[in-house]
C-alpha cells in the first residue's frame, strides 16, 4: 500500500504552536476543567437527522475502522463542522472514560472552549492531526490521545471530521491513517453521487494507485464540465483541463497522463441531487471579504443569513481562523460591553476572576459575525466604531489597547437606514459596516426552479437521499407565502419527513402550512394584496406622513415611494 498521501501537510510543531496560541487567545486556562458545550437530546436528534447521509457514509466506511483497529481500546467519533460529536462508537472498555471526558454524542469539541484537541484543531486547520496526551491544551485531557481527519464536500466545503481517540498510552500511529482513509472514502462517495455526473475520472501516479481512497477522483458532465472533485484532485485541478483530458481518454482503458495514469468510467446509476447554492450566495461578497471589506447582510428573518456567513467563512482566506458569531439581541443588557470587548480580572462586580478576552479578541485572525446588529445599544455602538476604526480593543478595567485582526460581517432584519434616520443607529457606524450590502431574497420571491432545488437540498440534508415528495406536494409548498422563509420551510420538511419515516411525503404528513389565498390566487399575488392593504392602513394612521409610515413599516422612504408609484 502506498503511503505517499497519508502524511502530515506540515511539521506538527508549527500546527500545535498555532493551536496553543489560539487557545490562549480565547482566554482558556489550561488547569481549569474543560467543559464542552452540549446539545440537548432534542437538538442532537435534529443535528443527527440533518446529517443523516453523512452518518450513513461513516457507517459504510466502518469496515476500515474494524479492519485496522479491531480489538483495540479506542473510540471512533464523527463530528460536524461545528465540532459537535454526532456519532461515538468502538470498544466498550474505553467508553466509560470517554463519557467522563465528554467524548460522547452531543458534546462540542471546538477550540474556543476545549482548546487544542484533535477534532477542534483539525477543523480549524482543515487538515489531519494527532494530538497526543500532554499536547492537549487543557490538562484535563492529557490522559487521552486523538487522531482526526477532516471531511470535505466535492466543492471543498468543510463538512465534519473523523476522529479516533484512545487512552494516551494506547494510541497507535496507524490511527491517524485509519481516520484519513475513512474520510477519503466518504469524500469519494460524495463525488461519485454528484447529480448530472456522466463520467468519473480517476488519476494516480501509477496504475496500482488507481481507484484507491487516496487517488484523485473527478466527476464530470457529459461535455467535460467539472461537477466535483476529492481533495487529491483539487491539488491537480490548477494544471488540469478536464474537458480536454476527457476527449483524449477511452472508457475503461488505462491511459498515461502526465507523470501518472488515468482511468475513465461512465457512471451507471443516478446520483443524489447536487447541492445547490441558493440565490443569496454572492461571489462578489467573498471577493470583497478577502480584501477586508466589511459586509452588511440585510434580509427578513429566516432567509439564511447565518448559513451564508458560514459558507463565506469556509471559502474565505480566513477559513483557518475562528468564526465568532454574536447575536447582539441576545447579549445581557448590563454585560454587553464586557461580552464584546472583554474585561480584566475584577473589572466589575460579578466579573470572572480570571478575566475574559471578549468576542472581538476571540475573532483574532478570523471573522466576527455581528447578527442583529440593530439591537446594539448606542453606547456599545460608539465603542464598536472605535474598534473598527483603530483595529484595537480596550478591555473593561484596562487602559492598554490590544491589537486585533479580524474581518467583520454584520446582519439585521431591520432597516438600518430607517434606524439611522430616527437616531437609533449611528450613521458613522452604519457606513463603516456597509462596505458592501447584500440583501437576501425572501423565499416567496424564489423562482419555481430555485424553490424546487432548495427544497430538494433541504430534504436531502434532513432525511437523506431516499426521501420523495408525492405528486402535487411541491405545488402546495411553492404556493405558500412562507413568512418564516427558509427556516420555516426547513421545519415543515423536517416534521413531514419524520412522519413519513423517510420515504414518500404525502399530504397528511404535512404540518399546518402558511395560509394560502382561498380565492385561488398565487401566494405572491396574495402577499402583494396584503402588503398594499397594510401600506394603506399605516399611511392613513400616519395622516399621510411618508417618513413616519416608512418607519412603522420598517422600510426606507425610497421603497415606500416606489411602492406607491406602482399602484
Amino acid at each position: 500500500m502506498t503511503m505517499q498521501y497519508l502524511t502530515f501537510n506540515e511539521q506538527p510543531t508549527a500546527l500545535l504552536t498555532r493551536s496553543w496560541q489560539r487557545s490562549q487567545g480565547f482566554g482558556l486556562q489550561p488547569h481549569f476543567q474543560a467543559d464542552p458545550d452540549c446539545l440537548s437530546p432534542a437538538d442532537l436528534r435534529q443535528q443527527q437527522q440533518r446529517h443523516r447521509h453523512l452518518l450513513s457514509l461513516v457507517q459504510k466506511a466502518m469496515p476500515l475502522f474494524e479492519q485496522w483497529q479491531q480489538g483495540r481500546d479506542c473510540r471512533l467519533l464523527f463530528a460536524d463542522a461545528d465540532g459537535t460529536i454526532l456519532l461515538s462508537t468502538g470498544d466498550s472498555r474505553f467508553s466509560t472514560r470517554a463519557r467522563r471526558l465528554a467524548l460522547a454524542t452531543g458534546a462540542r469539541w471546538h477550540e474556543q472552549t476545549m482548546g487544542t484537541n484533535a477534532i477542534g484543531t483539525a477543523l480549524s486547520e482543515q487538515q489531519e492531526v494527532s494530538i497526543l496526551g500532554e499536547q492537549h491544551y487543557m490538562q484535563a485531557n492529557h490522559s487521552i490521545s486523538c487522531s482526526a481527519s477532516p471531511v470535505f464536500s466535492p466543492t471543498g466545503e468543510l463538512l465534519g471530521v473523523i476522529d479516533i481517540s484512545s487512552e494516551a498510552g494506547k494510541h497507535s500511529g496507524d490511527m491517524l491513517m485509519t481516520a484519513r482513509l475513512m474520510a477519503l472514502t466518504m469524500e469519494n462517495a460524495l463525488v461519485s453521487e454528484q447529480q448530472d455526473a456522466c463520467w468519473l475520472l480517476n488519476l494516480a501516479n501509477d496504475a496500482a494507485g488507481l481507484q484507491q481512497p487516496w487517488s484523485a477522483l473527478i466527476a464530470l458532465r457529459e461535455d467535460g464540465r467539472l461537477l466535483g472533485a476529492n481533495r487529491r484532485a483539487r491539488q491537480w485541478l490548477p494544471r488540469l483541463d478536464p474537458a480536454a483530458l476527457l476527449s483524449q481518454l477511452r472508457q475503461g482503458e488505462l491511459t498515461p497522463w502526465g507523470d501518472g495514469m488515468a482511468l475513465l468510467s461512465r457512471r451507471s446509476s443516478p446520483g443524489r441531487p447536487r447541492p445547490v447554492t441558493p440565490p443569496s450566495a454572492d461571489h462578489a461578497a467573498l471577493k470583497l471579504l478577502n480584501h477586508g471589506v466589511p459586509l452588511l447582510l440585510q434580509g427578513e428573518t429566516g432567509t439564511g443569513k447565518d448559513h451564508l456567513v458560514r459558507r463565506l467563512h469556509q471559502q474565505s482566506q480566513r477559513a483557518k481562523g475562528p468564526l465568532i458569531a454574536v447575536n447582539c439581541g441576545a447579549l445581557p443588557t448590563d454585560l454587553i460591553e464586557a461580552e464584546l470587548f472583554g474585561h480584566t480580572a475584577g473589572a466589575f462586580t460579578g466579573s470572572h476572576k480570571e478575566g475574559r478576552p471578549g468576542y472581538i479578541r476571540a475573532a483574532h485572525q478570523g471573522i466576527l459575525f455581528l447578527d442583529e446588529i440593530g439591537e446594539l445599544p448606542l453606547p456599545a455602538q460608539t465603542r464598536l466604531l472605535r474598534v473598527l476604526q483603530e483595529k484595537t480593543v480596550v478591555p473593561l478595567g484596562c487602559h492598554q489597547p490590544v491589537p486585533v485582526d479580524f474581518c467583520v460581517i454584520a446582519a439585521s432584519h431591520k432597516n438600518l437606514e430607517v434606524m439611522v434616520a430616527d437616531g437609533s443607529f449611528r450613521e458613522d457606524l452604519y457606513f463603516r459596516l456597509n462596505g458592501y450590502k447584500h440583501t437576501l431574497t425572501p423565499l416567496r420571491e424564489y423562482t419555481r426552479a430555485d424553490f424546487e432545488a432548495l427544497t430538494a437540498q433541504l430534504l436531502r440534508e434532513l432525511h437523506g437521499p431516499d426521501i420523495r415528495l408525492a405528486e402535487g406536494i411541491m405545488d402546495k409548498l411553492h404556493a405558500c407565502p412562507w413568512p418564516g422563509n427558509i427556516r420555516q420551510l426547513r421545519q415543515v420538511l423536517e416534521v413531514a419527513g419524520i412522519l413519513a419515516d423517510g420515504r414518500q411525503i404525502e399530504t397528511h404528513h404535512l404540518p399546518e402550512l402558511p395560509v394560502v389565498n382561498v380565492t385561488g390566487q398565487t401566494a405572491g399575488q396574495d402577499l402583494k394584496t396584503t402588503t398594499e392593504q397594510r401600506i394603506q392602513q399605516v399611511l392613513k394612521a400616519c395622516n399621510g406622513n411618508i417618513s413616519e409610515a416608512a418607519r412603522q413599516l420598517n422600510i426606507s422612504r425610497t421603497t415606500l415611494y416606489a411602492r406607491l408609484k406602482k399602484r
